[in-house]
Formats: structure tokens, C-alpha cells, sequence
């Protein structure tokens, strides 16, 4: 029975049984405690997180020293709400489905992971801007008839106050008096 619980804690704890040189009847027992923290290999969000409709979240997450207690999307948007959502793990990988986040607001995403020893990692933060844009693009074919109705409008009224400025110039010049020498005779 001993030999049992030796194993199990063993396997459950790192434990190392060591036997002296000196006297191999007498055995230390060692804990080793898990100061690694978990490891996440990869993680990401499907797609449509970025077009504001509901995703999926996913990460690789491993401790092989004391084995992963639980892993979590922690979302915060631009008003600093924070939702932390539980990933389960599907045999590969740890998955949620996720809501929709809320429009007009800028997201950040990221893991973070607990071993059963307590120690955390955590991923670089993923940006997803769900603000709508104001800009209205130019319906050209809306804008065009205005555009060049109004430009040949213009041209046509540059062309007649030329016209009338010509005829004017040429009436003035026709009867503008001509300077003349006096006879010095």
C-alpha cells in the first residue's frame, strides 16, 4: 500500500526518492515544485471576429509538469469592460465560441493559462477595430451629370464675358482720340 501511495504522489507531485550511498535502507523523499509556468504554443480568432459577427477562439496550450488547470480569451473594448471566456479543451486544442463583439468600439484580445501548480502565462494582445467608418465613397455615376453640367455651364459663361470683353476692347480702341504732334512751324 505504501509503495502505491509513493507512486501516485510520484507521479502527481514530482516526487524523487533518493537512497543513500551510505545506508541504502534509508530513503529521502524530494518535492520538486512546478515553477514553469504553462506554455502556449499558438493562438488565434477566426475571421469573422473582424467582420463583428459571433467566432471562434482556439489556442495550444501544454504543461507537462503539473498539467493545465484552465485557459481563457480575456476580451477588454475601448470603454475598459472586461469578459474573460473559458476555453475547453477538444483533445488538440483549448476552443470557445464566442458573441459578437459590440460595434463602434475597439477590442483587445489575449490568452492567458493556469497550471494546477498556480503559475500563469498569458499572449500578446490581438486588435480588432469594430468602428464604423464615416466616409461615404462617391457614387460617380450620382455625382457625374451634376459635375459636368455645372463645368459647361461655367465654360460657357467664361466664353461669353470673353466675348463681351473683346467687342468692348475693340469699340473702345476704335474711338479712343489719337495723339497729335503740334507743327512747330
Amino acid at each position: 500500500m505504501a509503495v502505491i501511495l509513493v507512486a501516485v504522489m510520484i507521479l502527481a507531485h514530482g516526487v524523487v526518492v533518493n537512497t543513500s550511498a551510505a545506508n541504502p535502507q534509508q530513503r529521502e523523499i524530494a518535492v520538486l515544485q512546478d515553477t514553469l509556468r504553462p506554455t502556449i504554443e499558438v493562438w488565434n480568432i477566426s475571421r469573422s471576429a473582424y467582420e463583428g459577427e459571433p467566432f471562434t477562439a482556439w489556442a495550444d496550450v501544454r504543461d507537462l509538469a503539473s498539467g493545465v488547470r484552465n485557459v481563457s480569451l480575456i476580451v477588454q473594448d475601448s470603454a475598459l469592460n472586461r469578459t474573460e471566456y473559458e476555453l475547453l479543451h477538444n483533445g488538440s486544442y483549448y476552443v470557445a465560441s464566442i458573441n459578437r463583439l459590440q460595434f463602434n468600439r475597439s477590442h483587445e484580445l489575449w490568452i492567458s493559462a493556469f497550471d494546477m501548480a498556480n503559475n500563469s502565462a498569458t499572449t500578446y494582445h490581438l486588435t480588432v477595430n469594430l468602428i464604423e467608418s464615416t466616409y461615404t465613397p462617391v457614387d460617380p455615376w450620382v455625382t457625374m451629370p451634376t459635375v459636368v453640367s455645372s463645368s459647361l455651364a461655367l465654360m460657357a459663361m467664361v466664353i461669353c464675358l470673353a466675348a463681351v470683353y473683346n467687342k468692348r476692347r475693340a469699340w473702345d480702341e476704335q474711338f479712343e482720340p489719337t495723339e497729335t504732334v503740334p507743327d512747330e512751324g
